[in-house]
């Protein structure tokens, strides 16, 4: 009997747990449609072609630079981002990512 208990207060305990993980996946998801969304407002049509593109081989890089200008445009420092310029901000982004990478020391 008390076996029975346990096994179903661990199953519950379970099925909490992953809904738990599920509805902050969910949430995540819809925050960064948001951004997306945010972002496109300031973006031409083959800007969003490009960053589609990034998206597919790299998603981090894509949701950093739709972040990015997403903020820029909030605070009203970017206009309608194009092409070439959003390849700008993907080198910028690059080369920080490149910087953070060559620092490593070791101590001995």
């Amino acid at each position: 009997m008390e076996d029975d208990l346990e096994k179903l207060r661990e199953e519950k305990k379970k099925e909490l747990q992953k809904e738990e993980q599920e509805s902050e996946e969910e949430a995540l998801e819809e925050k960064r449609e948001s951004v997306k969304q945010e972002a496109y407002q300031y973006m031409t049509k083959d800007a969003i072609s490009r960053i589609g593109n990034v998206r597919a081989a790299k998603p981090e890089l894509a949701h950093a630079v739709l972040a990015q200008i997403a903020r820029l445009g909030e605070m009203g420092r970017i206009g309608e981002v194009d092409e070439e310029s959003l390849k700008e901000i993907l080198r910028e982004l690059e080369d920080e990512k490149q910087e953070d990478k060559g620092n490593i020391s070791f101590r001995r």
